[in-house]
C-alpha cells in the first residue's frame, strides 16, 4: 500500500523554488496495483501538459489494472485520435452499466411510466455523473486533473467522499474533448521551452503559433457546437449523452491567468427555459464547491461573465435537456508556469488541482442528492410532455416546399441530438397557426410529408428553444447593457442572442396552438430526405435540366464539375415540358461528356435530393433557349484561401468546412505570408475571411497581387471585417465603405435669435465613433433574384448580425447591392438590437458585387458560414463560387 498525504497528491512537486505548498489536510492510503501517472508516462500530475498518447496510456493502463474502471471509446477526431470515457464505480456497479443505460433511458422518456414504477427505478439507479474536460485544446488543466480524478476514485482508499461517490455513482470521465487541438497546443508549448519553463506572457511558450490549439482540426469552437453538430467530436459526445442521460455534466475550461476561478450560478442572461428547479441545483453545486475551496483557500467568483443563454454550450445544451450543465473556469498557466500582473507565479498545477478540487466537490453534491437528482431529471422529461398540452405552443411543423433539401437536414438534425420528428402521411388541418420566417397565421392546410415536432415529448424544451425565433433576456439585465452603452463601457454580452434553427435554415415553419388534426408516422434519425423523383432508366435525347434553388442541386453541381462534367447555367428563368426552371437552373447537355453520365446523374441525384428533368428537345415554352447569351458556361471551381495570421480562424474553419465537406468544393489554403509568389492564376475564386490588419502581413505587394489577380478575370470574395478591409484608402478594391455611428439630429428652434439649451449628453459625444456591437441578432434582408448572387433565393431571407460593421451601399455606376437589410419594419426577427442599430442598418448592404477589370469583387459585410449553422445563407457563397468566374 502507498501512504500518502492528500494534498501531497493534490499539489506535486515544485517546478520552481517559489511555488506554494499547502498543509495536508488528510491522509489517503491508494492501492498500489493502480499505477500512477508517472509510473506510465513518466511524468507526475500537473508536472508536465499530458498529449494525447499519454492520456490514452494512462487511461488504458488504469482501466487494465483496476476492477472500479471501465474504458469506453466513443468516437474519433478529425486527424484519427481516439475519444473515450472512462467510467468509474465499485465493481457491481460497473457490472450493471447496461442495466444503469437502459434505468437512465427510462427516464429520460417517462411515458407510460408508473409512479409505483418509477420510485423503484429511482431507488435501483446510481446517480450519472459526466465530468468533460479539455474542449478548447489550450485550457489543458482539465485533462490532467481527470487523470487525477480517475486515479483517486480507482485507488484511493479510508476516504468517506470517495467511498461514497463509488457507492452512489456512476461517474463517466471525459478525459479529452478535443484531442487535435490539445496536441496542436502540447507541441507548440513544448517545443518553444527552454531549460526552464518560462514565466513571461509574452513568451514563445505562451504564444501559439496560428491558428492555435483553442479550436479542433476544421477550425471549430466545439463549445458552440453543440445544437449545430457539425463536427464528428460533438457528434459522437452528443451520441454518447443520449445513451447516459447523465444527470450533471460538467465542462471545464480555463480563462485569464490574471483570473481566479468560476463556477455557478451563472451570469445573467439564464434562458427562461431553464426551470426554478435546475437553478436551485446551480446553487446547491456552487455552495458545496465553494465549501471546498474555502477549505483550502482557494479563491473563486460566481454569477461573472458566464451566462447560460445560448443553447449550443456544453453546459446550456445538457441542462434543456434536463440535466444540470455547468462550465468551471480556471485561470490559465497556458503552459507550466505564468507571471501574473500582481507579480506572483500561477502554475499549471494550480490548474489541475483547483479543477480536481471542483470536480471531486462535485461528484460529492450528486452522491448525497442522488435520488434528488433522479427525481429532477423525471420531472423535467415529464413537464416536456405535459408541456404539449398546458403550453402555448402545442407543435411546430415544417411543411413541403422550398428548399427540400434543407428541410431534411434540419429534421435529422433534430434527431439526432433526441428530439422526436413525426411525418404526416396525408393532408393536417390546424387552427391556430403563426408562421414562424414570415407573416401568417389563422387556419391552415400542411399538404402529405409536413415534418410535425410535437411538444408533448420529454425533450420538448430543446425543441422549444431551438425552434422558437426569439427569447427575452432578463428586463434588468438589458436595461444594465444599455447603461453602459449609453456610457461607452462595456456591455456583458457573452455570445449569440439568437439562433432559431428554421430562420437560419430558410425553411418555412410554423407553431401551432392546437394540436394537429391527421395521421403522423415516426421518423428515425438520419429519415428524413428530399423526396426527390428518381431519375428516368432512359438518358435523354438532348440534355439534363436541374432547376437551382436548394442546397442539394448546389453540392450536385460541385460534384459533376469535380467529376468533367460541363454545364451551363442560365440566367432567367425558364418554362418547358410543362415545368418552371428558375433563374441560375443549370443544363448538361449530352454530347461531350463522360460516358458514364446517365449513371454518374442518377448516383448524384440520389445522393443529395435533387430532382434532374431529362429533356428530349431543346424548345423552351417560355424563357431563353440553352443556346442564349444569357447563360454562364461554368468553370470547375479552382477555390483558394487566405490562410494563417492575420486570418481569422473560425471564419476560415467555417468556410473550408462549408464548401468542402457540405458542397465537395475543394479549398487550397494560401499562406498570408507566400501571397506575393503564388501564382494566383492557378485559380478561379480567392476568399479572404474575417480577420486582423491584413495590412501588416500582406503590404503594398500582396494587394497588388490581388488587385492583378482580379483584373485578370479572378473572383475575389471577402467576408465580414475583411470587406471593411477591401474598401478601406490603401486597399481600394470596393468602392464604398463602412459606416460611423449616426449622431442624433441637432436640436431646432423656430427662433434663429433664441439659442439652443446647452444639452450636456450630447456635447460628450465622440464626434466619430464606430456603431455598437450587436450580440448576434437574427435580420431580415431583401434580395434581388435577378442577379446571379441571388439566384435560389426569394425576396426575402435571413442572416445572423454580429457585428457593429454597417456598409454603405455602392451607388449604381459601382457595382449592385445584391442583398440589403430590410426596411426597419421587418429588420429584427430574432435576438437583442441596439435602437441606433434598428435606425441605422434598415436599407444598407449585406452583400454587394462590383467589377474590377476582367474580374468580380464579392463583397459579404457578414460571415455568411457563422458556425456552419446557417444553411439558409449557403447559396450566397455557392453563387459566388459556382456561378461568378467567367462572366
Amino acid at each position: 500500500m502507498q501512504l500518502l498525504p492528500l494534498l501531497a497528491f493534490l499539489l506535486p512537486a515544485p517546478i520552481a523554488p517559489t511555488q506554494t505548498t499547502i498543509t495536508p489536510q488528510a491522509i489517503v492510503t491508494y492501492d498500489a496495483s493502480v499505477p500512477t501517472l508517472e509510473q506510465v508516462v513518466g511524468h507526475k500530475s500537473g508536472e508536465e501538459i499530458s498529449s494525447h498518447a499519454e492520456v490514452e496510456a494512462y487511461l488504458k493502463a488504469v482501466a487494465e489494472a483496476s476492477p472500479r474502471v471501465e474504458l469506453v471509446e466513443f468516437g474519433t477526431s478529425w486527424e484519427g485520435r481516439s475519444l473515450y470515457y472512462a467510467i468509474v464505480g465499485e465493481p457491481e456497479l460497473l457490472a450493471r452499466a447496461g442495466d444503469v443505460r437502459a434505468g437512465m433511458q427510462r427516464i429520460a422518456d417517462p411515458r407510460g411510466l408508473s409512479d409505483a414504477d418509477a420510485t423503484r427505478l429511482i431507488d435501483s439507479l446510481p446517480a450519472v455523473g459526466w465530468l468533460a474536460n479539455c474542449v478548447h485544446g489550450d485550457e489543458p488543466s482539465g485533462t490532467d486533473s481527470a487523470l487525477r480524478v480517475l486515479y483517486h476514485l480507482a485507488a484511493a482508499q479510508g476516504d468517506d467522499v470517495v467511498d461514497l461517490v463509488r457507492r452512489e455513482c456512476l461517474v463517466l470521465i471525459d478525459p479529452l474533448q478535443n484531442p487535435d487541438g490539445r496536441d496542436r497546443f502540447v507541441h507548440s508549448t513544448r517545443a518553444a521551452r527552454g531549460r526552464w519553463p518560462d514565466e513571461t506572457p509574452q513568451s514563445a511558450e505562451h504564444s501559439q503559433p496560428w491558428p492555435g490549439g483553442r479550436v479542433n482540426h476544421a477550425l471549430f469552437d466545439m463549445n458552440r457546437d453543440w445544437f449545430a453538430m457539425s463536427q464528428p467530436e460533438t457528434q459522437a459526445r452528443v451520441r454518447a449523452f443520449l445513451d447516459w442521460w447523465p444527470l450533471v455534466y460538467v465542462d471545464l475550461h480555463e480563462m485569464s491567468g490574471n483570473s481566479t476561478y468560476y463556477f455557478p450560478p451563472p451570469a445573467n442572461p439564464v434562458h427562461e427555459e431553464i426551470t426554478p428547479r435546475q437553478r436551485a441545483w446551480y446553487e446547491r453545486y456552487g455552495k458545496n464547491n465553494a465549501r471546498w475551496f474555502d477549505r483550502y483557500g482557494f479563491d473563486y467568483f460566481t454569477r461573472e461573465n458566464y451566462d447560460a443563454f445560448y443553447p449550443g454550450y456544453g453546459d446550456s445544451w445538457p441542462t434543456l435537456h434536463g440535466s444540470i450543465g455547468m462550465t468551471f473556469e480556471m485561470a490559465s498557466a497556458r503552459g507550466l508556469t505564468f507571471r501574473r500582473k500582481d507579480g506572483t507565479l500561477l502554475f499549471y498545477s494550480d490548474g489541475v488541482e483547483r479543477h480536481f478540487t471542483a470536480s471531486m466537490a462535485t461528484l460529492e453534491t450528486l452522491a448525497r442528492g442522488r435520488e434528488d437528482a433522479l427525481q429532477a431529471l423525471l420531472a423535467h422529461r415529464r413537464e416536456g410532455v405535459a408541456r404539449g398540452e398546458d403550453g402555448a405552443v402545442k407543435a411546430y411543423v415544417l411543411p413541403p416546399g422550398g428548399d427540400d433539401t434543407r428541410r431534411a437536414r434540419l429534421a435529422n438534425l433534430l434527431m439526432a441530438q433526441g428530439i422526436e420528428v413525426h411525418r404526416s402521411t396525408g393532408a393536417l388541418s390546424v387552427s391556430a397557426t403563426s408562421r414562424l420566417d414570415a407573416e401568417g397565421e389563422g387556419d391552415q392546410q400542411f399538404a402529405a410529408d409536413t415534418y410535425v415536432i410535437s411538444m408533448s415529448q420529454p425533450a420538448s424544451t430543446l425543441a422549444h428553444a431551438l425552434l422558437h425565433p426569439h427569447f427575452d433576456m432578463e428586463a434588468n439585465f438589458t436595461a444594465e447593457q444599455e447603461r453602459l452603452e449609453a456610457r461607452r463601457e462595456g456591455t456583458e454580452f457573452y455570445d449569440l442572442t439568437a439562433w432559431s434553427l428554421p430562420l437560419l435554415f430558410g425553411v418555412e415553419a410554423w407553431s401551432l396552438g392546437a394540436l394537429p388534426e391527421g395521421e403522423l408516422a415516426p421518423m428515425t434519425p438520419g429519415a428524413a430526405t428530399s423526396n426527390a423523383a428518381p431519375l428516368r432508366e432512359a438518358p435523354p435525347k438532348v440534355a439534363y435540366v436541374v432547376p437551382w434553388g436548394t442546397n442539394g442541386a448546389a453540392a450536385m453541381l460541385a460534384e459533376l464539375l469535380r467529376l468533367g462534367v460541363r454545364a451551363r447555367s442560365i440566367d432567367r428563368a425558364f418554362r418547358m415540358d410543362g415545368l418552371t426552371f428558375p433563374a441560375g437552373s443549370f443544363v448538361i447537355r449530352i454530347q461531350d461528356q463522360p460516358e458514364d453520365l446517365h449513371d454518374r446523374l442518377a448516383a448524384s441525384a440520389v445522393a443529395h435530393g435533387v430532382d434532374v428533368h431529362c429533356a428530349d428537345s431543346s424548345w423552351v415554352d417560355d424563357g431563353p433557349n440553352f443556346g442564349t447569351n444569357r447563360a454562364l458556361d461554368l468553370k470547375v471551381p479552382r477555390v483558394a484561401m487566405l490562410w494563417d495570421r492575420p486570418v481569422g480562424r473560425n471564419s476560415a474553419g467555417w468556410a473550408r468546412f462549408v464548401l468542402e465537406q457540405r458542397y465537395g468544393v475543394p479549398i487550397s489554403p494560401l499562406r498570408t505570408h507566400d501571397l506575393r509568389r503564388v501564382d494566383l492564376d492557378r485559380f478561379t475564386v480567392l476568399i479572404v475571411p474575417e480577420g486582423g490588419n491584413y495590412d501588416d502581413v500582406l503590404g503594398a505587394g500582396g494587394v497588388r497581387a490581388l488587385r492583378g489577380f482580379i483584373e485578370r478575370g479572378g473572383v475575389l470574395v471577402t467576408l465580414g471585417n475583411a470587406t471593411h478591409w477591401a474598401t478601406t484608402e490603401d486597399v481600394n478594391l470596393l468602392n464604398t465603405g463602412t459606416e460611423s455611428r449616426e449622431q442624433p439630429d441637432e436640436p431646432e428652434t423656430k427662433d434663429a435669435e433664441v439659442p439652443v439649451a446647452f444639452d450636456p449628453e450630447r456635447a460628450v459625444l465622440p464626434d466619430e465613433e464606430r456603431p455598437p456591437h450587436v450580440p448576434g441578432a437574427i435580420l431580415a434582408v431583401d434580395v434581388d433574384p435577378q442577379h446571379w448572387l441571388g439566384f435560389g433565393y426569394a425576396s426575402r431571407a435571413h442572416v445572423v448580425y454580429d457585428s457593429n460593421r454597417v456598409l454603405t451601399p455602392l451607388k449604381l455606376d459601382a457595382g449592385t447591392n445584391v442583398v440589403t437589410y430590410a426596411g426597419p419594419e421587418d429588420l429584427v426577427r430574432a435576438g437583442f438590437v441596439w435602437e441606433t442599430s434598428r435606425n441605422q442598418l434598415p436599407h444598407k448592404a449585406w452583400l454587394v458585387h462590383q467589377r474590377l477589370g476582367r474580374g468580380h469583387v464579392v463583397a459579404f459585410s457578414e460571415d455568411p458560414n457563422v458556425r456552419a449553422f446557417a444553411d439558409g445563407s449557403n447559396l450566397f457563397l455557392l453563387n459566388a463560387v459556382l456561378l461568378t468566374a467567367g462572366r
